[in-house]
């Protein structure tokens, strides 16, 4: 009777030591899950009405903010490039498909088939440019914002009611709405156009910045100075410096056009608010509005002081070593004392 109770009570203990070995590792699994979400970085950002989309490294897409039309949920896949508009937001496949997702009341998601070498998502229409470098647009055209004029184009930028194509030639050419001059885009070359709500601004093959259209918040009086990225957005509009740093001029009652410090790659401003990425691949947002600039906390944690290995962007994972051995080894050593008892009880039997 003794006997069975010590082999019961040692199979009580084994069981008991072997559930806490399999806790210590899923427990280290869920933490290496959830350290493999972290070192992922973002590469480029887009921001909508209410919410933002960032690129990730790996090909993914993350998005955050406001998703009452289900413009946050991203699918699944790797994408080239992302476009977050009023809504609802696109995304280029590497096949060159695109992918619409959230609002679609006026048919802005509902892309046509074949073969994209770019996408802008705006307010109720969408623009892309064929491998072709023709310019193609669908959803609500109200104003001629989609009827993309015939020739070839190098980058294409949606905005209200609005739309801006760059020509190979590196000039700009704008259709649809111009109730503030936002489609009389100046002569010169460009090397970039973007289209905001009442304005469009494109960066000139100077390096300066040109904006026209809308300006009673000051958003077309872009500074005297180099920039290598522009972006209009309600009534603001931000560019980024050739140093890194992001520069905002325009209504600034909220926030807007008061930028993070420190070096930056990729800027995105939108209507209310706006969005840079750093070159460490951290997201930053400004100017909270129904959540779009609570950029989830394993991305913005990025760029806290951990250095980038290489390829893929991973993180470097050195400091999360001590961490994860611990937990191995205890795990090891919890099995190990088991088989001990195992073989203690069987003796006693």
């Amino acid at each position: 009777m003794n006997l069975g109770r010590r082999a019961i009570a040692g199979g009580l203990t084994l069981a008991v030591l072997l559930a806490l070995a399999g806790a210590a590792l899923g427990v280290s699994g869920d933490w290496e899950s959830a350290s493999a979400q972290r070192s992922e970085r973002a590469v480029a950002i887009s921001v909508g009405s209410e919410h933002a989309c960032a690129l990730l490294d790996s090909g993914a897409v993350e998005c955050w903010g406001s998703n009452g039309s289900g413009q946050a949920d991203a699918p699944a896949g790797r994408f080239s490039a992302v476009s977050a508009g009023d809504y609802y937001s696109c995304g280029l496949r590497g096949t060159g498909a695109v992918e619409c997702w959230g609002l679609n009341t006026s048919g802005q998601a509902d892309v046509p088939a074949g073969r994209f070498s770019a996408v802008s998502a705006g307010r109720y229409h969408s623009c892309g440019l064929r491998e072709t470098g023709a310019a193609e647009c669908w959803g609500a055209n109200s104003y001629g914002g989609s009827d993309a004029p015939a020739g070839r184009f190098s980058a294409v930028g949606t905005g209200y009611w609005h739309t801006c194509g760059l020509r190979e030639t590196g000039a700009v050419e704008c259709w649809g709405d111009n109730t503030y001059g936002q489609m009389d885009a100046p002569a010169g070359r460009f090397s970039a156009v973007s289209a905001g709500w009442g304005h469009s601004c494109g960066l000139h093959e100077t390096g300066a910045v040109k904006c026209w259209g809308a300006n009673d918040s000051g958003q077309t009086d872009a500074p005297a100075r180099h920039f290598s990225a522009v972006s209009a957005g309600g009534a603001h509009t931000c560019g980024l410096r050739e140093t890194g740093t992001i520069e905002c001029w325009g209504y600034a009652f909220d926030g807007q056009a008061q930028p993070p410090t420190g070096e930056q790659r990729s800027i995105s401003a939108a209507y209310h608010h706006a969005c840079a990425v750093s070159v460490a691949g951290a997201a930053t947002c400004w100017m909270i509005y129904n959540g779009a600039a609570d950029v989830p906390a394993w991305l913005s944690e990025a760029a806290l002081g951990v250095p980038a290995t290489g390829s893929g962007g991973l993180l470097d994972r050195s400091a999360e070593m001590p961490r994860a051995g611990l937990a191995a080894l205890g795990a090891a050593m919890l099995s190990l004392l088991a088989l001990a008892l195992l073989r203690r009880s069987r003796r006693r039997s």
